[in-house]
């Protein structure tokens, strides 16, 4: 499974979600949890934000946090790049009008949907517009 930035934030924030989100990856297989340095950047710089640490802080809580959980990285490859430009071709800001473009997947999620497509894994977060797409998604609603 991979774990989008989203579900890393909501647990790390002990959002409403978070809860569902710890059982999810407690009770994934031990060596099946996988996320990348992209997703990594995106949680870290959202803890920067949201909590007003200090991005060393921020970035040693992440990796605290994916050595506890069990979240191994998968690199990004030329492959992955090629999925991530059809996924932006087919999911991306301009392909929704304005009341629906939070549904668009961004350049992270763009790798994210890659990462996940190329090695048939389903994606856990709390992102709509990944259930708008052909892999499956594990989140709050879908």
């Amino acid at each position: 499974m991979f774990v989008d930035a989203s579900a890393i934030i909501a647990i790390l924030l002990q959002e409403p979600q978070s809860d569902r989100f710890v059982k999810i990856l407690e009770d994934a297989a031990p060596g099946s949890l996988y996320t990348s340095v992209i997703a990594l950047w995106e949680a870290t710089v959202a803890m920067y934000r949201k909590k007003s640490t200090s991005m060393a802080d921020a970035q040693a809580q992440l990796e605290e946090f994916t050595r506890i959980a069990g979240i191994s990285l998968l690199p990004v490859t030329p492959e992955d790049n090629h999925l991530a430009l059809k996924a932006f071709d087919l999911h991306g800001r301009h392909c929704h009008p304005d009341e629906t473009r939070n549904s668009a997947l961004n350049l992270a999620d763009c790798f994210h949907y890659a990462i996940s497509k190329s090695r048939n894994l389903p994606i856990l977060t709390k992102d709509f517009g990944f259930a708008l797409t052909d892999v499956k998604t594990i989140g709050p609603d879908f």
